[in-house]
C-alpha cells in the first residue's frame, strides 16, 4: 500500500476513534428519569445540545429545595427546582 492508502486509513480510524468515543460519553439522564408530573431537581445547560439533565423527582417543592440543599454549596447554586408537567425537551422548559 502507498503512503497515501495508509494516511487516508489512519484518518477513517481516528474518525471512527473519536465518534465511539463521544458516543461513550453521551447522556439521557433527562430521559431515564422522568416519570410523571412533578418538581425535579435538573441543572439546566443552555449552550449543551443535550439540554437539561434531570438528578432526581418527582417530589414535592419542599422536598425538592431540601434535596437541592443537601449538596455542596457550589453544586447546590447550579441546580433548579422546575416543574415539569411533560418529559423536558431538548431545550427543557426555556
Amino acid at each position: 500500500m502507498s503512503k497515501r492508502s495508509f494516511g487516508r486509513l489512519a484518518e477513517v480510524l481516528g474518525g471512527l476513534g473519536l465518534f465511539a468515543l463521544l458516543a461513550a460519553c453521551s447522556s439521557n439522564a433527562k430521559e431515564v428519569a422522568f416519570t410523571t408530573p412533578g418538581w425535579y431537581l435538573e441543572k439546566p445547560r443552555l449552550i449543551s445540545i443535550w439540554g437539561p439533565q434531570l438528578f432526581g423527582g418527582p417530589f414535592t417543592y419542599d422536598q425538592c429545595e431540601a434535596e437541592r440543599m443537601k449538596l455542596p454549596q457550589t453544586t447546590s447554586d447550579e441546580m433548579l427546582c422546575v416543574n415539569e408537567l411533560v418529559k423536558p425537551g431538548k431545550y427543557g422548559p426555556y
